[in-house]
């Protein structure tokens, strides 16, 4: 029951809702094997214990499937298993992701700290030394489960994923100039969806969660043209979607939820990106919405092929895969030698790691005419930051430390002029021009 009412209470978003409900089970599991009652541990100032916490950590890595068909036994003996005899779990056979692991064990330190706050403490006694002892080991279990575990893509907070300054429009150049090159099938060709998959890596190149990208109506795209600056809105279309939404439907960051996302907001765009939209308007999406007896986009701006809107996150994942295997060719995501905070070799290229590379070209190009807390503000409105978020404050940091001094204003200037050459020493025989003169674009 107390799971059920936490889920309701924290989750409107399916996706979200699963993983956490999928953290519960793994909990109930546990509970039940060691006879975990938390209401009578509680009067005593006890919580989780060493076994129960390393049961928990080694179950989020196991398929739920297997864990319920796990007798007692099974369970209790995870902790007494040795290190000579036990691998890391992460190495066992079937194993689930590290980050899917971890996102289990983060679940169950939020539901049982909320189980805390919610059922536990309204019912101890007052002015109790319990209680304050209690309050102690529970943080203490959490702070266990939220653990960084060995293999997982580093999360924290406060780690900086983005690309230098130079490094970011050097992509964002490649995406608007060469996606023919970019955007390739597996064997080699020219991607039937090229210049769709142009338009939404460069609208994550200007910070547009993936989700959201997805989530775009057509209308929501306003540009007059001219090499002026497009806009769009950002808003909740989920209901213009005739299928139900599943936990893979692609949707903007809030969606139905309870909490106070600052996510529903108009986005200044740059014209080079806006002039790569209006392309995919006039010739791939405006081709699958009229080959066949009726329209089926339902008013989305980007499409699937069959020419209904993009139900699978899948799809807009791909888009970012195959461009992220395309800069990687060109060595575009090795690591710029003088990044302070790339820990690695290489860059790992997502919807993410442009987001927070516009974020910190954003706080470059206005601190350079406004002073910084004012462009901190500025940020939470421009990339649908919560109030108080460390976001600005974490890519402005980036941005002081590249140094930069360019305008959009300069650079569109500049790319549009390296465009028109592009475009002149190619001629009708460049495959480019050829794919660009059928129906449908690439």
């Amino acid at each position: 029951m107390s799971g059920t009412l936490y889920l309701n209470e924290k989750y409107a978003n399916p996706h979200t809702k699963q993983v956490a409900a999928k953290a519960i089970r793994i909990w109930v599991r546990v509970a039940d094997a060691f006879d975990i009652d938390l209401a009578a541990r509680a009067l005593e100032g006890r919580w989780l214990n060493e076994a129960e916490l390393k049961a928990l950590r080694y179950l989020v890595f196991r398929p739920i499937e297997e864990i319920e068909l796990m007798s007692h036994a099974a369970v209790k003996n995870i902790a007494s298993a040795t290190k000579e005899s036990d691998k890391e779990p992460k190495d066992r056979k079937g194993a689930v992701e590290p980050n899917t692991a971890r996102k289990g064990s983060v679940g169950i330190a939020n539901y049982l700290t909320w189980f805390h706050v919610k059922v536990i403490e309204p019912r101890m006694p007052l002015f109790s030394n319990v209680s304050e002892v209690l309050r102690r080991e529970v943080r203490a279990c959490s702070s266990e489960l939220k653990k960084p575990m060995s293999g997982t893509k580093s999360m924290h907070p406060h780690l900086i994923r983005s690309v230098p300054r130079e490094r970011y429009l050097q992509i964002y150049r490649t995406v608007y100039l060469h996606y023919a090159d970019l955007f390739r099938t597996a064997r080699g060709r020219l991607a039937r969806n090229c210049i769709r998959d142009r338009a939404m890596t460069l609208l994550g190149s200007e910070g547009i969660r993936p989700g959201a990208i997805g989530n775009i109506a057509l209308k929501d795209f306003e540009w007059v043209g001219k090499r002026e600056h497009g806009h769009i809105q950002i808003k909740d279309n989920t209901s213009k979607r005739s299928k139900k939404l599943s936990t893979s439907t692609p949707v903007q960051k809030g969606a139905a939820s309870s909490q106070n996302y600052n996510s529903e907001i108009t986005v200044k765009i740059w014209p080079a990106t806006a002039e790569a939209i209006q392309e995919y308007i006039d010739t791939e999406r405006l081709a699958v919405t009229t080959r066949g007896l009726r329209n089926r986009s339902k008013g989305f701006l980007f499409l699937a092929e069959h020419g209904g809107p993009i139900e699978d996150r899948g799809t807009i994942t791909g888009v970012f895969r195959r461009a992220g295997k395309g800069l990687a060719a060109m060595g575009l995501l090795y690591k710029d030698a003088g990044d302070p905070y790339l820990q690695g070799e290489a860059y790992d290229f997502n919807a993410y790691l442009l987001r927070h590379s516009a974020a910190s070209f954003f706080y470059d190009e206005k601190v350079m005419e406004k002073p910084a807390d004012v462009v901190m503000n500025l940020m939470e409105q421009r990339f649908g930051w919560v109030k108080g978020s460390a976001m600005p404050s974490l890519y402005g940091l980036r941005a002081i430390s590249d140094a930069a001094s360019i305008t959009v204003e300069d650079y569109m200037e500049s790319l549009f002029a390296e465009a028109k050459v592009v475009k002149s020493t190619k001629g009708e025989s460049d495959e480019h021009s050829q794919a660009g003169g059928r129906a449908g674009g690439c």
